[in-house]
């Protein structure tokens, strides 16, 4: 009867074992089941699509500096896939790209199709500008004139408005229009005196009044040929000065437009990254506020420098005023 007992016992551990099992296999069959239909709902939420998420690579390559895999993909969104949707995107970006790499031809020829084709784009204000600086970098300054005109027409309260105006005076200087150029320098103290360019066009200005004042002040004197020489020597020390003082400038007007250039495509990713949500893209909007601040804060330290070379200007000009003085006794 005990061997009886026993043996129903086991069976029975037996058949619970058997049957918990079977619940575990069934358990465990059906979770399977649910994460895989639940996964292309987490890793691909509905409202993204195949175009979007090849956009986010583009744009993700854009911002790692990897330029020609972002025009690859770009280009690719444009061709294969024929957006619509992102297709004043891709065009701005590829041209940014180019005008990066100092490649201003091809820069023009997409940056032209934005500026033409999507006037109500996003990316229309940054498109005008670069076009207008990549014509004016390929010596059209003529053409770049007239794109640097429009953008402040249209765009007057916008970071390049006071950029656009001090580069129409640069391109209006190489076309020998200096009156002109002077008209428009101070039409930028004007109108920004305390935006990005205010402080390069009071440098400008001073620069080519000192230049004019120099070619008109500098004449021969015959009475006192000892104190003629001096006067040359000094004349062409003053010019070589003004030489060295123009160098510099162009350096670090180079640098603080490269900077204003990386701060305004920081801050378009931020406007993008706002369209998409929330989430992980706020420390990314994050990371990339943090940048700006960083590139702001070097673009004053140019500015800071700039001002250095505004008061050895000063000086060069009490030195002018000397000479001219021993130019009146002489005379």
């Amino acid at each position: 009867m005990l061997i009886g007992f026993k043996f129903i016992v086991d069976y029975y551990y037996e058949y619970e074992s058997v049957r918990d099992s079977m619940q575990k296999r069934i358990l465990i069959f059906f979770c399977m089941l649910i994460a895989l239909i639940l996964m292309p709902i987490i890793l691909f939420p509905t409202n993204t699509s195949i175009e979007d998420a090849q956009f986010f690579l583009a744009q993700e390559l854009f911002k790692k500096n990897r330029y020609n895999d972002a025009v690859r993909e770009f280009r690719r969104l444009l061709y294969e896939m024929k957006t619509s949707k992102y297709a004043d995107a891709c065009y701005y970006y590829i041209g940014n790209v180019y005008y990066s790499l100092d490649k201003y031809s091809d820069a023009e020829s997409n940056l032209k199709i934005v500026v033409d084709k999507y006037k109500t784009s996003r990316y229309h204000s940054t498109s005008l500008y670069l076009l207008a600086r990549s014509l004016f970098m390929q010596n059209q300054f003529a053409d770049s004139i007239k794109l640097f005109e429009l953008y402040v027409r249209k765009y007057p309260p916008l970071d390049y408005a006071d950029n656009s105006l001090y580069w129409k005076a640069e391109a209006l200087l190489s076309l020998g229009k200096r009156k002109e150029a002077k008209l428009v320098l101070r039409e930028v103290l004007k109108r920004y005196p305390y935006g990005n360019k205010a402080d390069a066009s009071r440098f400008k200005l001073r620069l080519i009044m000192l230049e004019e004042e120099v070619k008109t002040k500098e004449k021969p004197v015959e009475k006192e040929p000892v104190q003629v020489e001096h006067i040359t020597y000094e004349s062409e020390a003053l010019a070589k000065e003004i030489r060295i003082l123009k160098e510099k400038e162009k350096s670090l007007l180079a640098g603080i437009e490269e900077l204003n250039s990386q701060i305004d495509s920081l801050k378009t990713e931020i406007n993008n990254l706002r369209e998409v949500g929330t989430g992980t893209l706020e420390e990314k909007e994050k990371q990339i506020q943090e940048k700006i601040n960083a590139l702001i804060s070097w673009e004053n330290i140019l500015k800071i420098k700039e001002k250095a070379l505004n008061q050895k200007e000063e000086e060069l000009d009490v030195e002018y005023e000397k000479l001219k003085k021993m130019i009146s006794e002489l005379e």
